[in-house]
């Protein structure tokens, strides 16, 4: 899970800000509120799946390009079949956990959203190739 940004009127449709801001009772562990001295406040949620994933990668991929892309007159460029190998050899194998079907119920999710998870260590459906590490990703040699 992925601590990200999430916008205050999704939150307070959802039930889980009131109309002033404040997180409502017993959202406490899953909204945060952080707020600037000048009263800008930014409030952020724990989201899963590809839509997390998918930013953080090209991040990643972003950061490789960076570190050992050459420069081109049309700017910083690496093959991608490089880039692509590199995010693999960053990426930390997870297996599938353990009971492999998720259920999300407690959450107040329809049966709809469980999700089992198929595969093994290698490759499944939850971690994909694994865990990607951005550090290892610029630190270990090509």
């Amino acid at each position: 899970m992925i601590l990200s940004t999430y916008p205050k009127h999704v939150l307070q449709e959802e039930g889980s800000v009131d109309e002033n801001g404040n997180i409502v009772e017993g959202f406490e562990e899953s909204v945060f509120k952080q707020c600037k001295v000048n009263g800008a406040c930014g409030y952020y949620t724990y989201l899963q799946g590809t839509s997390m994933a998918s930013p953080h990668v090209s991040g990643v991929a972003a950061l490789i390009v960076s570190k050992y892309g050459k420069k081109t007159r049309d700017g910083l460029g690496l093959d991608p079949v490089k880039v692509e190998r590199q995010l693999y050899r960053a990426a930390t194998e997870r297996a599938c956990p353990e009971p492999r079907l998720q259920t999300y119920t407690n959450e107040g999710r329809d049966a709809e959203f469980n999700a089992y998870c198929a595969g093994d260590a290698k490759f499944n459906g939850f971690y994909g190739h694994g865990i990607i590490d951005a550090y290892a990703a610029v630190t270990t040699r090509m």
